[in-house]
C-alpha cells in the first residue's frame, strides 16, 4: 500500500515548503532587526553610547554600523568595562565621553565602554573598530582584572565576541592551565559561525530578535529566569532592587549591604596576584601589541574608586591593588603608552556623595571626573583642540 504512495514527490515538496517557510521567517526577521538597528543608530548618534536597558545586545549592531562609517575628524574611542559606558549615569552626556565631546568640536568621541566587559571583550571591541579611531582612551577597572584572572571562561559576552569576528585563539590559553580552553571556540568551529552561520539572520542576530520579544539574549536565560522568579517566590525570597542613579548614602540598608557583599566578593583574588600568571596581564599585552601594529596613540587611566567606602566596609586590600595594577602600569609604560593612576592619593579623587558603589558614580560625580579626565588628556594632545 504504503509502496504505491509517491514518497520522493512528497520529500520533495516538504523540502520546497520548508525552504519557503525559513525564507519568510528570515525575511520577517530581516525587518525586525533593521528596526532595532534605526532605533540603536539613532539613539547612539544622538546620546553617544548605546541604549542603556541591554548594552551587551546593541552594541554589536552599533560597531557594525561604525565600521561602514568614513568619519571627517579625528576619533576619540573610549574604552572600558560600566564606569566608561556609565551604567549608574542616566544622562549620557554627563559620562567622560560626554563632558570630553561638549568641549570638542573638532574631533569625534565615542563612548564603546561595555558593563561587564573583561579585557577580552574589550580588546575585541577595540580591535573590531580600530581602524576607525586616530586617539584610544582605555580605562582600567580594579573589578575587572580579578574576575579575568579568576574565572576559568575567557570571556562573559561569547556572542559577542564571535558576532565581531573577534574569537581569541585558543593557542592565547596554552600557558594557562586554569583557563577553560572549551570557553573559546575551536578554529572549525569559528569558521562555521563567522565565515557561514554570521551572514544568515536568525543567527546572527538572535539575541536581537529574542530580547526583542522577551526581553532576554537567550530563549534559555528566559526559561531560567522565569523560573527563578517561581521558585523565589515559594520560598518568599524577594528580590533586592537597587535603583541605579541613586548614590550610596540615599540607598536603604539592605541595598547597601548587598553593595558591599557584591564589591567585597569582586574585589577577591582566587590566587595571589603572580605577573607569569596573570591572564589579564597577557591580555593587556596583546593590547598594546594592536595598538603597536596599528600605530595609534593611546592614554589609559584607572578608574576612580570610592577609597572611603572601601575602606569603612574592608572592602578590598590596597597592598593587594598597588601590586595588581602597578604591574600593568610597568607594562604599559614599558611599551611607552602614558598611565594615570587616579587612586594613588589617600583620600578620594570623586567625593563619596557622588558614588552609586564602590567604583560607579552617578551624574555629578562622573561630570566632575570627566572634566578631571579631560583635563588630564590635554597633557598627552589628545583633547588639545585644533
Amino acid at each position: 500500500m504504503f509502496s504505491k504512495l509517491p514518497i520522493k514527490r512528497l520529500l520533495i515538496l516538504m523540502v520546497i515548503l520548508a525552504m519557503v517557510g525559513l525564507a519568510i521567517v528570515t525575511r520577517w526577521a530581516d525587518t525586525i532587526v533593521e528596526d532595532v538597528r534605526q532605533e540603536v543608530v539613532e539613539n547612539a548618534e544622538k546620546n553617544l553610547r548605546v541604549p542603556l536597558y541591554d548594552s551587551i545586545v546593541y552594541t554589536p549592531i552599533w560597531l557594525e554600523y561604525l565600521q561602514k562609517q568614513n568619519f571627517d575628524t579625528p576619533v576619540i574611542g573610549m574604552f572600558g568595562a560600566s564606569t566608561v559606558y556609565g551604567t549608574t549615569v542616566k544622562d549620557a552626556w554627563n559620562t567622560p565621553a560626554g563632558i570630553i565631546q561638549v568641549h570638542l568640536e573638532d574631533k569625534r568621541v565615542l563612548n564603546l565602554g561595555l558593563s561587564g566587559a573583561r579585557l577580552a571583550e574589550t580588546y575585541a571591541i577595540l580591535s573590531s573598530i580600530i581602524d576607525k579611531i586616530d586617539y584610544v582612551v582605555y580605562e582600567i577597572n580594579y573589578g575587572i582584572l580579578s574576575v579575568t584572572d579568576n574565572d576559568p571562561s575567557v570571556s562573559i559576552y561569547p556572542t559577542l565576541m564571535s558576532k565581531l569576528d573577534q574569537n581569541i585563539p585558543r593557542q592565547w590559553l596554552n600557558e594557562f592551565n586554569h583557563k577553560d580552553k572549551e570557553s573559546v571556540p575551536s578554529k572549525v568551529h569559528d569558521i562555521l559561525t563567522t565565515g557561514l552561520l554570521n551572514h544568515w539572520t536568525l543567527y546572527h542576530d538572535r539575541d536581537v530578535i529574542n530580547y526583542r520579544f522577551f526581553k532576554t539574549r537567550t530563549t534559555t536565560e528566559y526559561v531560567r529566569r522565569e523560573v527563578k522568579k517561581v521558585r523565589d517566590a515559594k520560598q518568599g525570597i524577594a528580590a533586592t532592587y537597587i535603583p541605579p542613579y541613586r548614590s550610596f548614602d540615599k540607598l536603604k540598608e539592605n541595598q547597601q549591604e548587598e553593595i558591599v557583599k557584591h564589591f567585597t566578593s569582586l574585589y577577591a583574588w582566587d590566587e595571589p596576584f603572580d605577573k607569569s600568571k596573570s591572564f589579564g596581564l597577557f591580555l593587556m599585552e596583546k593590547t598594546l601589541d594592536l595598538l603597536d601594529e596599528h600605530k595609534k596613540k593611546a592614554v589609559f587611566y584607572t578608574a576612580p574608586l570610592d577609597k572611603q567606602m572601601i575602606d569603612e566596609h574592608h572592602m578590598l586590600d590596597w597592598n593587594d591593588y598597588y601590586i595588581v595594577m602597578g604591574a600593568y602600569q610597568e607594562l604599559i609604560e614599558s611599551r611607552n603608552y602614558p598611565f594615570i593612576e587616579f587612586n594613588k592619593e589617600e583620600s578620594n579623587l570623586i567625593p563619596h556623595e557622588y558614588y552609586h558603589d564602590a567604583s560607579h558614580l552617578i551624574d555629578d560625580g562622573s561630570t566632575i571626573f570627566g572634566e578631571i579626565l579631560y583635563e588630564r588628556l590635554r597633557s598627552f594632545g589628545i583633547t588639545d583642540t585644533q
